[in-house]
Parts: C-alpha cells; sequence; structure tokens
C-alpha cells in the first residue's frame, strides 16, 4: 500500500468513527467503545452493518499504532509521501461544468448552444489535474484568471476515497488578469475539502507546468 492510500485509509477509518485527523489515541478508544455499545447486533435488531464497518476501522487504526497511548511503543512511522498528479476523469470534468452552467443558468448569463451544450463564462474555470503530496492539494486550471471576479468549480472529495464524488463552486475576486495561484482559506478548506492540509489553485497551468511538477515527484 502506497503512502497516499496509507493516509487515505486512515481518514476514512476515523471518519468511520465520527472523527477527523486531530482525534487523539483516547478519542479512538471512546469512540469505538461507544459505537461497539451502540451498535452491537443485540441492540440494533440484528443489523451489524455499522458494528463491522466500526471494527474494521479500529482495527485498521490498531494495527497503525494509533489507539495505543504506551510510550514503549511510540509514535507510529509516518509513510515516506511522494507527489503525484492526478489527471481529472471526463466525468469530472462533465460535473465541473455542469456546476457552472447551472449556476450560470439560474442568473440568466448562459444558453444552449446549437448542440445542446451551455457556455461556461470565461471567468469560470474548471481544472484538468491535481497533485498530491500527502494532504496537499494543488488544483491546475488551463484557463487564466479574469481581473474582478472569477468561480471555479473544483472536486473536493480527492482524499477520502469511500464518498462520491462532490463538486463545489468557489469564488473570487482578482485585481489582475493572466496566471496567478489563489490559496483557499483554512474556514473553507475544512468545511469543503474533508482530509486536506492545504488548498492552492493555479491558473494558466498549461501541460509544461503539470508536466514540470509530475517530473519532479
Amino acid at each position: 500500500m502506497e503512502a497516499v492510500e496509507k493516509i487515505r485509509a486512515r481518514t476514512d477509518a476515523l471518519y468511520a468513527l465520527g472523527l477527523d485527523h486531530t482525534a487523539s489515541s483516547d478519542d479512538i478508544r471512546n469512540a469505538w467503545r461507544k459505537i461497539a455499545f451502540s451498535a452491537h447486533p443485540d441492540r440494533a435488531d440484528n443489523d451489524c452493518s455499522d458494528f463491522v464497518r466500526a471494527k474494521d476501522a479500529y482495527d485498521l487504526l490498531r494495527q497503525e499504532g494509533l489507539t495505543t497511548k504506551n510510550p514503549m511503543h511510540g509514535k507510529p512511522k509516518r509513510p515516506k509521501l511522494r507527489k503525484r498528479v492526478i489527471r481529472l476523469k471526463d466525468t469530472e470534468v462533465s460535473a465541473c461544468r455542469d456546476l457552472l452552467a447551472r449556476a450560470l443558468a439560474h442568473s440568466g448569463n448562459i444558453a444552449p448552444t446549437d448542440d445542446g451544450d451551455q457556455i461556461v463564462a470565461d471567468s469560470d474555470h474548471i481544472p484538468s489535474a491535481i497533485e498530491c503530496f500527502g494532504r496537499n492539494l494543488i488544483y491546475f486550471v488551463k484557463s487564466p484568471v479574469c481581473k474582478g471576479a472569477n468561480r471555479v468549480a473544483l472536486p473536493t472529495s480527492v482524499l477520502v476515497g469511500f464518498r462520491k464524488t462532490e463538486t463545489e463552486v468557489l469564488n473570487f475576486q482578482s485585481k489582475n488578469a493572466g496566471a496567478g495561484e489563489v490559496v483557499v482559506p483554512d474556514a473553507i478548506m475544512a468545511r469543503k475539502f474533508p482530509g486536506a492540509k492545504s488548498v492552492r489553485i493555479r491558473f494558466d497551468a498549461d501541460q509544461a507546468l503539470q508536466d514540470a511538477f509530475e517530473l519532479a515527484s
């Protein structure tokens, strides 16, 4: 299992117990005891699905050394991270485009084309790839920033593998046009990007820039 996959598995396991990446060993044990008691088949009309899911999550975290507070065991060894660039699937790009199109249609600033597709404004952006380095994300957008109001639609559940793809539209203002980078504020990141430590968006990121990042990984 690669480093990023291990981190994702831990994140998924913590989420299954109702926790996030800040949870302590005490938090994990207490969450497991609570779920084991309330979701036990004897108390859930013989439905063991929640119990089994929580037990599998707890077992994974225990194997990773995240449930013990015995200093003899020390902290779990952090997996060595490496960068990777994920090319967005056609379905993900379409989901982003559809979300922007629906929002523009509500505002009256969009009209269908002859072939039934919808026009996305120049100030609206869709990424083509995502660089992942642990829980740090960089979205690559080929289009340049427009002066004034801009919007970008992003797949936000990159680090949470068991969830379906979710897409959000972020709004921002730019004083200049062209290449640039936007850093997603912590408050928005915590709500919209589960599991992420930092999120940046690079605009006017052509294929050469994306390849450079990939070669440096």
